[in-house]
Formats: C-alpha cells, structure tokens, sequence
C-alpha cells in the first residue's frame, strides 16, 4: 500500500513507500559492508586466534562485507540478473576493475590468499550497489544509504576525536603552519596506537571524515528553511572545520575547499553573495597574515610540492614494479607485498599497481563518467533530481584521490560507492544521454537552477 510520506533528502523529496522491505535489508547489508572497517582476514589467520573474546568479535566481522555481497548476488540472480541502469555506467566499469584485480590476485599476486581478500571486500561494496540499483526504488534506497553513510561519517568523527585524550601525549605533536600550534594523529601515533583491538586512525582519515561531514553539512545550511535544524548543522560544519584545525591534513583541506566551491556555484543566486564575501574574506585575511601562515602550512617548511604531498618518490616506485605485470597487474594491496608495506597514496598508481592497464582504463573512466553524467544532468532539466552534496562529495574525492587512494575497500570508497550509484540511475531513468530532448539553454542558467558553463550540442540545436 502506498503512502503520501516522502524520503527526504537534502532539499528534494523522493515519493516512497511507508514500509519498503527491500530499503531496510539494503540498509542492513550496508551496515554489514562497514562492519568490516578497520579490520583484515590477517587477524582471523594469526596463530593461536581466537586469543579473546575481543578478537574473536574484531576477525569475525572481517567477512561481514563477502557476507553482505553473497545475499546480494542472490538478490541481483532471483530478479532475474542486474538492470541496465545497474551497471551500464561507473559502476559497472568499477566492476570490471574489480575483476581484474580479482584475476591478477589468484593468479599473480605474492600472496594470493589475501589480495583475492581485498580484492573480494572492494568487490563486495560494487555488488551490494549493484543490487540495490536494480531495484525500482533504487533512488529513494540510495538516498537513504547515504543518509545512513552521513550519520557514520559524523559518529566516526566525533568518536576519533574522542579517542584522542584516551592515546594521551602520543596522539598530538606540535606543528608550524596552524592556529593551534598542534597535529594530532600524526606520527608514532598510526604505528602504535590501538583501541580495542583496532588501529587507531592517522591524521588524514579523521580530515576526511571531517570533509564530508563539512561538506553535508553546508549543503543542509544552504537549502533547509528550518531554524533549528540549520543550528544543528552549523554545530556540525563548526565542529568539521576545528577537526581540520587538529588535523592540519593538506589534501583533504583543498579537497574540501573543492568541494565547497562546487556546491556554491551550483545556484546562481549564490555567486554574488560568494563574490562579495570573498573580496570582503580576502582583504580580512590578509590582514591578519593569514597566507603566510597558508604557505607554512602547505610547503611544512620544507619547499613547494605540487602533489602537496611529498610521495612522488613512492609513485615511481610503484611505476617501477608494475612493469613486472603491465596488463592485469599484481592484485589487490600489490604495494603493500611488493613495495616492503609502502601504501601507493595515489588512486591512479593504486589502481596501476593492482590491475593493470586494463583495470586503471576502467577505473579512469568510471571517474570521468561520473563528471560527465553529473554535468550532463546539470545542463538538463533534471538538474533538480541531483542533490547538491552528491556533486561537492565527487568533487572532494576526486581531490583526495590525488594524494590518497580510493581503488580499494575503505572507508572513503564506502561513502563515494552510493554517490557514483545515484548518478548513474538518475542519468537512466531521465534518458540525459539518449538525446531525446532538445533542452534550451536558458534552462541551466535560471535564477532557481545550477548554472554551467556548459551547454550540450542540443542545447546549441547542433545535430
């Protein structure tokens, strides 16, 4: 029986049933696929496990996720096999980078056992998203993943920070360049410290979790009318911002300022007031010898690096093995059992090291799909099916893969998995690549629509 209620997301309204059962077991797979953060099959093979009950809990979640992706593979075969707006887009083509890796960890990989693992824990994230596309609800079903995926994103943050009295002294280090005169997790800290049996995380994992929430929240600012609930997202955007302070992360700072810069250009109506607050801004801080302190902040008074930083030397190294297995590459975690435990912080040289040309093709395009469905869908008349958070998160992890990775199972690839899915259905459902309409330009530069600097060749009534 179907219900006027609606599932809210961002400023949209999505017409939904009161009781969808297939919603509640996608959110229970979701929860499923990060109950196996921070946590690796090595720990439910180590001698003599298991050695607690604590370890017991923390190597059995380890395979929540493959569980979460064998229920779906039976969801996706009893329907029949996937939609076409399941797979025809960056998720299918993560899908194939994901099979790649899968063949070159059994056949190649130094240590098979776990690269066909990791390999398996990203596949498994693909799987579940797949499945919850080809549903018919599949719109309402991702916004309420990625409700979901808010709220943990801003629990992991609060509880990070909270930790960080419980490490002590190890977990803060004084610093040049910030306010505070502090970074905290950086150091000894990601090597020694544990809680409950789990690492600890470093220094950019809390930026990150401090960018989406930044970046949510800001969004909710903009386009809710409610008082409190403003407030209540202003605390969060208050509380992101002192996280970057303690974190002093470069990458994610400049990816979150991407993505805030992608959200408010969205509106026409918010570029006077950006302009005008950012002459106004400009003036102030360079008052107070804000960009001095930038510069500090960027160079850590150790010269200009453009990659901002420092790991140009691990990529060669990377570039250098890969050769080894051009095509396919070495399988999933290759840096970690090819490079002495070196983590290739880069997507591209990831993705390269692990699969190969192949597989990096497919990774590459699945990215610049996405951007290229987003502005078509911008430019179109459905521009009001696309939340504002979804193209400032692509945004900021496009910038943070640039510096870290996103081509294996992690956190941040959990939070971007149901952005990249929502893309892809919108761009099926509204045909914005079949060329059906003929949209007018006018329509992606109105006071009340994203504006764009681009326009398609229907727009310019070009054939």
């Amino acid at each position: 029986k179907i219900n006027n209620s609606y599932s809210s997301f961002g400023q949209f309204r999505i017409p939904r049933k009161r009781l969808r059962p297939f919603a509640l077991l996608s959110i229970v797979l979701w929860v499923l696929l990060w109950g196996g953060y921070n946590t690796g099959i090595g720990l439910a093979l180590s001698p003599g496990f298991p050695k607690s009950t604590l370890q017991l809990v923390q190597g059995v979640r380890a395979f929540f996720p493959l569980l979460a992706a064998w229920f779906a593979l039976l969801i996706i075969l009893k329907r029949g096999g996937a939609k076409a707006q399941a797979v025809g887009g960056p998720l299918g083509l993560l899908g194939f980078f994901a099979l790649m890796g899968l063949i070159s960890s059994g056949m190649i990989s130094r240590r098979p056992v776990f690269a066909l693992y990791w390999g398996g824990m990203y596949a498994s994230v693909v799987v579940v998203t797949v499945a919850v596309c080809s549903n018919s609800e599949a719109l309402s079903t991702l916004s309420d993943l990625m409700t979901l995926n808010w709220v943990i994103d801003i629990v992991l943050m609060i509880a990070i920070l909270g930790s960080i009295p419980l490490l002590g002294s190890v977990a803060v280090a004084p610093t040049s360049g910030s306010p505070l005169g502090i970074i905290v997790l950086h150091g000894a800290t990601t090597i020694n410290g544990h809680l409950f049996g789990m690492a600890t995380s470093r220094n950019t994992g809390l930026a990150r979790y401090a960018g989406v929430a930044a970046i949510v929240a800001l969004v909710k600012i903009l386009n809710n009318g409610k008082r409190w609930t403003k407030f209540v997202w202003m605390i969060v955007l208050l509380a992101a911002l002192y996280t970057f302070l303690l974190a002093q992360a470069r990458t994610e700072t400049f990816a979150f300022l991407a993505g805030s810069l992608v959200i408010l250009l969205l509106r026409k109506r918010r570029r006077a007031v950006m302009f005008g607050f950012g002459i106004l801004g400009v003036a102030l801080l360079s008052l107070v010898g804000f960009f001095q302190s930038l510069w500090n902040f960027i160079t850590r008074d150790s010269g200009f690096d453009l990659t901002m930083s420092g790991r140009t030397g691990q990529w060669m190294q990377g570039l250098a093995v890969v050769w080894h297995s051009p095509w396919v590459g070495l399988g999933f975690q290759a840096d970690r059992y090819y490079l002495n435990g070196i983590q290739l912080e880069n997507s591209f040289f990831h993705a390269l090291i692990q699969t190969g040309v192949l597989g990096t093709l497919a990774y590459i395009f699945a990215y610049g799909l996405a951007w290229f469905l987003v502005i078509r869908i911008y430019i179109s008349p459905f521009s009001s099916k696309l939340p504002d958070e979804i193209p400032g998160i692509l945004a900021f992890f496009t910038v943070f893969s640039i510096a870290e990775s996103i081509a294996y199972y992690s956190s941040a690839f959990l939070l971007l998995a149901p952005v990249l899915a929502y893309i892809q259905v919108v761009a099926w459902q509204e045909g914005v690549l079949k060329g059906k309409r003929r949209y007018a330009r006018s329509s992606a530069v109105g006071m009340d629509r994203r504006a764009m600097a681009f326009y398609s060749s229907e727009a310019a009534g070009r054939n």
